[in-house]
């Protein structure tokens, strides 16, 4: 009779072992969070408005160094603010919503905005980081469905994310790759866009615009193609900077403009 007790009593602690275990995999406590848009968009906003020349006297001339800088950086904004349109729109609708919890450490979220129906899914791959997938449909002209448009990796702490974005639902091939790390406690940043569709032009290069520790010039640019690369520093207050570009200028020296846009000597 006590062995038939004791065993009753050991199944009975199995089968509650084996439910602990089972809410433990279904336990929705680790509801990740998404990082900020910075990791997804570059700011270009400090090159998006040319300065006003109209009251000087002096030719355009006067602007060269800026007005490069402006240019060369205003390539890569136009080309990704059209294909990221639709991407940062529903990524910016996600923040605006609350998550369901899928189990398996997936949560899923579902939500509309415009034409477009956004499923952006996430899964805990261990306990530094996740992974994340956007699928959007559209019930508009161009009408598709579940089109995964970009995937990525990111970190808990939101010190790193890792995307990969697909061009477009009747082109669906990779063609950006972005990596973008953050020192929330220094402050700095960096991301970078690199262009990976193969048989592109631009295949191969890249652009990186980061906030760094630096008095003089806390922000840069950095663009590289095959035959080129720019190097573009400023002060994100003053707006004054420098730029390097052998292949355009002819050297490796530095050419700056002050805070009203205009050439100046870099060493003044």
């Amino acid at each position: 009779m006590k062995q038939k007790t004791l065993f009753s009593l050991m199944a009975v602690t199995v089968i509650i072992a084996l439910v602990s275990v089972s809410c433990k995999k279904d336990d929705n406590g680790a509801q990740p969070a998404m990082p900020p848009i910075e990791s997804f968009q570059m700011d270009f906003s400090d090159f998006t408005v040319f300065p006003d020349t109209t009251d000087n006297l002096k030719s355009l001339n006067t602007y060269k160094h800026f007005t490069y800088s402006y240019v060369t950086v205003g390539v890569w904004n136009l080309i990704t603010t059209v294909a990221l349109a639709v991407p940062v729109a529903v990524y910016l609708e996600s923040f605006n919503h609350t998550p369901e919890f899928l189990g398996d450490d997936t949560w899923q979220w579902t939500y509309s905005i415009n034409t477009f129906t956004a499923r952006l899914v996430t899964t805990r791959i261990s306990n530094e980081k996740f992974t994340a997938e956007m699928f959007i449909s559209n019930t508009g002209q161009e009408a598709f469905e579940d089109f995964k448009w970009f995937e990525g990796t990111v970190r808990y702490d939101h010190t790193h994310a890792s995307w990969k974005l697909f061009e477009s639902p009747t082109n669906n091939v990779q063609w950006l790759n972005i990596e973008w790390t953050k020192n929330w406690e220094a402050g700095t940043s960096e991301i970078t866009y690199t262009n990976v569709k193969a048989g592109s032009e631009k295949f191969g290069g890249y652009i990186t615009y980061g906030i760094i520790d630096d008095p003089d010039y806390d922000a840069f640019y950095t663009l590289v193609t095959a035959t080129n690369e720019v190097n573009i520093k400023y002060n994100t207050e003053t707006k004054a900077g420098r730029v390097k570009a052998p292949a355009h200028f002819g050297d490796s020296d530095w050419r700056c403009w002050n805070e009203q846009f205009q050439d100046s000597d870099c060493g003044q």
